[in-house]
């Protein structure tokens, strides 16, 4: 058969994968008080808007029940496949879910491992991606971290870290990661302490002096990820990068890519939607000749 033909010719490699987080609040589907609140509508047209290859959402509250009726009518109006069951550690609820569009010879699954979802509190769930242009399999973990202590948020972070890069140096970490970003990471906007509510003082912490807690943040960069948004902002120059994505000023939902992904970084934007959280998005470039890899101190 001849070589051109289009039905033997292989796969484009896509010029962009797309990579998107949204904490639901309560699945979407209920108000904080427990009552029924069906924002999922919106929260699909927002998702549908972005068009992620591969999506990451926490607090999946009822999406278990009567039969896993709401991610089904999420995978139908997405779109869009299971990575991974729903995975939720030690919590009685919720729990996180990663969902792709399936692509032949472009963008499929050859793994998942959910091994040590335990060690989270919310559950921690790792895919394995071949995607065209990339040299190796693409590792994605999708967190939400614990509000407990900062330091049981940041064992939480190194157990994502260490083995999502276990398996590829092609790496993301994305979610919320309830906690204030590196030092310099929020361009210089961290809010005061004394008008920050009770919620999120329990969920970022501050130490005694007034200052935020980097804890998780800085362990996520001595494990070798860095925080997409930070980096962009310094390559880019906009500022706006570093804007809030929750309730009281701080940047907790967060994309952090190993070094190998740095160099194909080209976007990411908050998406506002019927949360309390902004989704991210970030955006690779698979076309992208690598560049030599960037310094860590200068890409933390």
């Amino acid at each position: 058969m001849d070589s051109t033909d289009p039905t033997t010719a292989p796969a484009p490699a896509p010029e962009l994968l797309k990579v998107m987080s949204v904490n639901l609040q309560h699945g979407g589907v209920r108000a904080p008080t427990g009552r029924p609140q069906h924002r999922w509508p919106r929260i699909a047209a927002d998702i549908g808007a972005a068009a992620p290859d591969i999506l990451v959402l926490q607090e999946c509250h009822g999406w278990r029940d009567h039969l896993h009726e709401q991610l089904y009518r999420a995978l139908n109006d997405l779109d869009m496949r299971v990575a991974g069951r729903l995975v939720h550690g030690r919590a009685p609820f919720g729990g996180n879910l990663m969902l792709y569009r399936h692509q032949p010879g472009v963008l499929e699954q050859v793994g998942w491992s959910d091994a040590y979802e335990r060690e989270h509190y919310n559950g921690l769930g790792i895919a394995l991606f071949h995607v065209a242009g990339l040299p190796e399999r693409l590792a994605v973990a999708g967190v939400h971290l614990t509000t407990v202590t900062p330091e049981a948020a940041a064992t939480e972070a190194v157990w994502a870290a260490d083995r999502v890069l276990r398996y590829s140096d092609h790496a993301v970490v994305i979610g919320d990661l309830n906690s204030h970003p590196a030092h310099g990471d929020d361009g210089g906007t961290a809010p005061d302490p004394r008008d920050i509510t009770k919620d999120l003082d329990r969920t970022c912490r501050w130490h005694a002096d007034g200052s935020p807690n980097r804890t998780v943040a800085e362990r996520l960069v001595g494990s070798g990820l860095y925080d997409a948004a930070a980096h962009l902002a310094r390559r880019t120059g906009l500022t706006t990068h570093y804007a809030a994505t929750g309730r009281g000023g701080v940047r907790v939902d967060r994309a952090h890519l190993s070094r190998l992904l740095l160099d194909r970084l080209l976007d990411y934007h908050r998406i506002p939607t019927a949360s309390d959280h902004h989704a991210i998005a970030i955006a690779l470039d698979l076309a992208a000749p690598i560049a030599s890899l960037p310094n860590p101190q200068s890409a933390r």
